[in-house]
């Protein structure tokens, strides 16, 4: 009987033999309380930059390429008579003066020369029967040439071109820096003829070398 007894008391009062143990998670104030996680390290100190001395020299743009010509001192600069205001220079001569007319025939001129959109008829001297614009000076207003429009044959040469008139420039020389007037220097003959027939030499030369080419491409292709 002692045995049942035991045996009954076993199975209805079972004994644990181990606990199993739930965590929950801190309360939210108990996370407050915790001590931070350390911080990072700090990076790496960086390389202490090398002195100005060795650094490299910036690199320096290449200057543009000058035009070649004439030497500035060689030239003279054609100012206003009234004014002094800048009208061109001798680098634009381009043809040399008809007899009766004293110009100085220009190709170019600066801003400062104006003209007007009349036509104007020569009634005597050279200007005879031709019909021209009339050149002002911007800042003064004086007439100093004109720009032939239609003209006879003796004077075809002139179409087109600034014609000053010498009673009404004065010279800046730049290489002995004198000023002198228009009408008292005899500048050297100047025309597009020479430069005209060089330009055509060197066009009849460069289409035979084209010629030539040409032929030895059609040998090659056949």
């Amino acid at each position: 009987m002692a045995v049942r007894q035991r045996l009954r008391q076993l199975f209805q009062d079972p004994q644990p033999i181990g606990a199993i143990v739930l965590e929950r998670a801190p309360a939210p104030g108990a996370a407050a309380w915790a001590s931070p996680p350390p911080p990072p390290p700090p990076p790496p100190p960086s390389p202490p930059l090398p002195p100005s001395s060795s650094l490299p020299p910036a690199a320096v743009p290449a200057s543009p390429p000058r035009r070649q010509g004439p030497l500035p001192e060689e030239c003279a600069v054609f100012h206003c008579r009234g004014c002094w205001t800048v009208l061109g220079d001798s680098l634009q001569l381009c043809g040399q003066e008809p007899p009766g007319l004293s110009v100085l025939i220009c190709f170019k001129v600066t801003s400062d020369v104006t003209w007007e959109d009349s036509l104007l008829v020569g009634l005597e001297g050279a200007l005879l029967g031709c019909a021209y614009y009339l050149l002002f000076c911007r800042s003064c207003g004086s007439a100093v040439g004109f720009i032939l429009y239609s003209s006879g044959s003796e004077l075809a040469h002139l179409r087109d071109l600034f014609c000053f008139f010498k009673d009404s420039i004065m010279c800046y020389f730049l290489k002995n820096q004198m000023i002198i007037e228009a009408s008292k220097v005899n500048f050297p003959a100047v025309t597009l003829k020479k430069h005209m027939q060089n330009m055509k030499e060197k066009l009849v030369e460069l289409s035979s070398r084209v010629e030539l080419l040409t032929r030895k491409l059609d040998k090659i292709i056949m």
